[in-house]
């Protein structure tokens, strides 16, 4: 297990989560509308003790500082456990409760089609490498390649006309209300976008992998040696081939479940999205954060985790060789040759 490169692939995550975290927490603090001008005069026309109000509640919140202190200020609270108030209610510890309590119901969309979309595309995949140039691989990779095009949003409108026509609910049903049978109806339409819109991806992945597998030698010796298809499949093609795909699949979910708002907010699923529109207009940087914060570790766990699976999955792998290019010995030659030239130039002045 080469833990030096694990070493320094959680180091550079750290140093990503970092710049991610900073940036973004300036451009938000810098650009997002004011939490409290809306609320305090609720359409009346501003007065000096709205004005006062208004300056009260900024000194208290921080909102008079620079985004630069206020992020300094928001970095020492976070490290104590403390995300933040909701400027809106005054509500203070409720931001993690907030965001997690709507993410079932993205759960509860994402995690189906990702189901869905990862099984029938790593099949279709399959068969179109299987059947490369033929019939079946013309008709997949159409298929794939006409469902690339098309973006999910406008997708959407065709497949709630559809709902309309069978006379299935085209928008969410909450199971307090209308019960779960209801619920698990209305979410239909949903999945079956996510899942369409999701599949090609895996289709063209798997293909090209596939193909590259079939093509190569020790697949060919094993031919030659009287191996039937199915033993060369489970053997050579399937478990070669799933190395780089295991970790798209896990890059896929953390897609699915983080890049849901235009589909949610047509659907009108009351998941996480909806929180984050309402925080970005609302101007509540805390919640903004908190989700970025969220969904960026996540992310990076996730690429980690996808490392380690090319060790456990192929111990051939050497991670050391995966670049050629190392640029720390690159600029300490650059520094010396520089510093060489300025000692000559000084030298040749004199």
């Amino acid at each position: 297990m080469p833990w030096s490169y694990f070493i320094k692939r959680i180091f550079l995550a750290l140093l990503t989560f970092i710049a991610i975290y900073v940036i973004v927490y300036l451009l938000i603090a810098s650009f997002s509308p004011d939490p409290f001008s809306a609320t305090l005069e609720s359409g009346k026309k501003s007065d000096g003790s709205q004005a006062a109000k208004l300056a009260e509640l900024h000194a208290r919140y921080f909102f008079d500082k620079s985004p630069i202190v206020r992020l300094g200020i928001y970095t020492a609270n976070m490290f104590k456990g403390d995300f933040g108030p909701i400027y809106k209610t005054g509500e203070t510890n409720a931001i993690p409760n907030l965001f997690f309590s709507p993410l079932r119901y993205t759960i509860l969309v994402s995690l189906p089609s990702f189901i869905l979309s990862s099984i029938i595309g790593v099949t279709l995949g399959i068969v179109a490498a299987y059947r490369r140039d033929r019939l079946e691989d013309a008709a997949i990779s159409g298929f794939s390649t006409f469902f690339v095009a098309i973006p999910s949003f406008v997708l959407a409108p065709f497949i709630v006309f559809i709902a309309i026509k069978l006379g299935l609910p085209f928008e969410f049903k909450d199971p307090a209300t209308y019960g779960a049978a209801v619920t698990a109806t209305s979410l239909i339409p949903p999945i079956f976008v996510f899942t369409i819109t999701s599949i090609p991806g895996y289709v063209f992945l798997v293909r090209n992998q596939v193909i590259t597998v079939l093509s190569s030698d020790y697949v060919l010796i094993a031919k030659s040696k009287g191996l039937s298809a199915v033993a060369i499949f489970f053997k050579y093609v399937f478990r070669n081939s799933s190395i780089p795909l295991v970790r798209v699949l896990l890059f896929s979910y953390v897609g699915l479940l983080s890049g849901s708002i235009i589909l949610e907010q047509f659907f009108r699923i009351p998941g996480s999205s909806s929180i984050l529109v309402g925080a970005a207009f609302d101007g509540e940087i805390n919640i903004s954060m908190f989700s970025i914060i969220f969904f960026t570790s996540l992310a990076l766990i996730v690429n980690i985790l996808g490392d380690m699976t090319y060790v456990v999955m192929d111990p051939r792998i050497t991670f050391g060789a995966q670049s050629q290019t190392n640029y720390l010995a690159k600029f300490k030659h650059w520094r010396s040759r520089k510093l060489k030239e300025k000692k000559t130039n000084d030298t040749s002045r004199i």
